[in-house]
């Protein structure tokens, strides 16, 4: 069994030379092997769904290109076409993803250098011919797969504080085999991919390099808005902690920043100085805006058997006993990301409908709230679950399980069948 320290210990910043270098050893024993997995697993090549194609088009413009117009992609932002392969919209007289550009930069750096042309390929829609150019996917593929890695990496040295290297480095394991970050983040360039690598990254940088963890937070803000609520959480944490506002100050100046960024990027590129841009909402894709329409939503993101967040990921049913007990341990930053990853899935859920439509496995929206959580997740695990040996006989099973589960789903994935 393994103890968590009081949570007073917690706020003492590492700054030998030894404990720098056992930082990067755990850091690295959990991005290497996690990489070569992910990279194994990974859709490599065309159909790419609509949204993550729309990041590797955007990735493959700036990269070769430096900007974010699609020139070459204008008749898709056509209404007609709407349903062919991507979310394009019309911007500056000509096109652009409706999406913000924070998976699309993953990408940018290895489309820039990457000696493949992009393709034609044809599709009839409406009884009209379409043709359309398609980037090599394998850039897109490696920064999914090397983003979700270094981003589960950072959640491991967040968490080293916790529970020492070697617990933090099986809980970092555990949430990333077992959840929509490997079937899903990890396979294709989703904005949740960038999310995986900011906040993992911006919650391992607040403990003492708050600009660059303001950054790293403001990005995932710059790539889904509503991960400010765990960008927040984690800054006003660790101004707790701390018994200083210095650290939410630092962070949330850099996040504001960002945030300033990501508006005026949208008035240059949309017209439209908003944190929304030109992200168009579809009556389909909206949740019935009543409680009675919140709560289906609410049912099925936790509860629905082919996109809910238990029946993919069953282990966490047994973390939840363990929370109250986590809680009273935890010091405030862990509360504050908890509590900010459940704002930003209930602010999903009441805008938008649970599934996240197709083109992946399981589920996707939960994925910020697992990242967000996974710190006090661990903590009820260590606390509840491992004093109980009956207890976490059946977590091992249900862990087993959950694995098998996104392991499917990522080997499905890779062979295009979702």
């Amino acid at each position: 069994m393994v103890h968590t320290p009081s949570a007073t210990s917690l706020d003492q910043p590492i700054t030998s030379a030894d404990d720098r270098l056992a930082g990067y050893r755990l850091f690295v024993a959990v991005f290497a092997p996690l990489a070569a997995l992910f990279l194994a697993t990974a859709t490599w090549s065309p159909p790419y769904d609509a949204d993550t194609f729309t990041n590797a088009i955007t990735g493959y413009e700036i990269g070769t290109h430096g900007d974010v117009i699609l020139d070459r992609h204008e008749e898709l932002a056509q209404p007609n076409f709407q349903g062919v392969v991507s979310w394009i919209v019309e911007a500056k007289e000509s096109a652009a993803s409706q999406y913000p550009p924070g998976a699309a930069l993953l990408a940018a750096p290895l489309y820039a250098v990457w000696p493949g042309d992009s393709v034609m390929w044809g599709r009839t829609v409406n009884d009209v011919p379409v043709a359309y150019e398609v980037p090599p996917i394998a850039p897109a593929a490696i920064a999914a797969s090397l983003a979700t890695a270094a981003g589960v990496a950072g959640l491991a040295m967040a968490m080293r504080r916790l529970f020492g290297s070697r617990a933090a480095l099986l809980a970092a394991y555990a949430a990333a085999l077992t959840t929509g970050i490997w079937s899903v983040a990890a396979d294709k360039l989703w904005l949740h991919t960038a999310d995986v690598f900011y906040l993992g990254i911006g919650m391992w940088l607040s403990a003492n390099r708050h600009l660059l963890s303001g950054l790293a937070l403001g990005m995932a803000v710059a790539t889904r808005p509503h991960t400010l609520l765990i960008g927040v959480g984690t800054a006003l944490g660790r101004a707790l902690d701390t018994k200083s506002w210095r650290p939410a100050l630092r962070i949330g100046v850099v996040m504001a920043m960002c945030v300033a960024a990501l508006v005026t990027f949208n008035a240059v590129v949309f017209g439209n100085p908003s944190i929304t841009g030109g992200y168009q909402i579809r009556p389909g894709n909206v949740a019935r805006q009543d409680s009675v329409g919140f709560i289906s939503n609410l049912r099925g993101g936790f509860f629905d058997l082919s996109r809910g967040l238990f029946p993919f990921s069953p282990f966490l049913l047994l973390l939840i006993p363990g929370i109250p007990v986590a809680w009273k341990r935890a010091p405030h930053w862990v509360r504050g990301a908890a509590v900010g990853g459940l704002g930003y899935f209930l602010v999903q859920l009441a805008s938008n409908r649970f599934s996240g439509g197709s083109g992946f496995w399981g589920y996707r929206y939960p994925i910020e709230m697992l990242v967000a959580m996974t710190p006090l997740l661990a903590m009820a695990y260590y606390e509840w679950v491992a004093p109980r040996p009956q207890v976490r006989r059946v977590f091992a099973v249900l862990l087993a399980v959950s694995a098998a589960i996104h392991l499917a789903g990522a080997v499905r994935c890779a062979q295009y069948l979702c």
